[in-house]
């Protein structure tokens, strides 16, 4: 399925999210020469990664796109009702990180993993379409011009 200029930006992002979850979630069993084992080192990758890309991914999408799509219909409101708790779980988490204490990290980086990856997978096979066939044209280009800046 072709995804909609609106969503191309938001997508190519997500392929760069999911590399990350898998290999969180593969912990040692992820490839040695593209991700490192060391805990600290992962931790440090992976709040890099919510600094430079995931804030502002977050931000696109509950600035522009959730009031959007939330005001279709309550099937949409439900979908970025969960969207959202899954924004927040990871911010709480990344804070985690920020300031390890009683939880193992690598659990916690695992935990984080396995959010992300199912929060890029319902936004590309739910979310998306969801908003691609109930959005108008006129609402879909406005969006694209908003999301892809």
């Amino acid at each position: 399925m072709t995804r909609h200029p609106a969503f191309v930006g938001l997508s190519r992002e997500h392929h760069d999210g999911l590399l990350l979850a898998v290999r969180l979630q593969q912990g040692t069993r992820a490839l040695e020469r593209l991700w490192s084992h060391d805990v600290k080192w992962q931790t440090d990758n992976v709040l890099d990664f919510f600094a430079k890309h995931l804030e502002q991914h977050f931000h696109d999408e509950e600035a522009i796109l959730f009031p959007e799509a939330a005001a279709i219909s309550t099937e949409g409101r439900g979908m970025v009702d969960a969207l959202l708790e899954d924004h927040e779980a990871m911010r709480r988490l990344a804070g985690k990180l920020r300031e390890p204490a009683g939880e193992l990290p690598d659990q916690t980086l695992k935990e984080f993993g396995a959010i992300l990856e199912r929060h890029i997978r319902r936004e590309e096979r739910e979310f998306f379409p969801f908003c691609e066939s109930h959005m108008s044209e006129d609402k879909l280009a406005t969006l694209a011009t908003s999301l892809n800046h």
